[in-house]
């Protein structure tokens, strides 16, 4: 979350929902890193994918 207590969102791919609720909302600390942000489509994939 950023500081305004939105979801950091540009590291969701571009058809994810929450995207479309909160726009592009950019990362303040870029730096910080994100351990499993290299797998964020494959995460997406199987998200879709599981049963609910």
């Amino acid at each position: 979350m950023n500081e305004a207590g939105l979801p950091i969102t540009e590291h969701l791919p571009e058809d994810h929902e929450g995207r479309a609720i909160y726009g592009e909302v950019k990362d303040p600390t870029p730096d910080k890193g994100r351990p499993l942000r290299h797998k964020a489509e494959e995460r997406e994939i199987e998200r879709r994918e599981r049963p609910s």
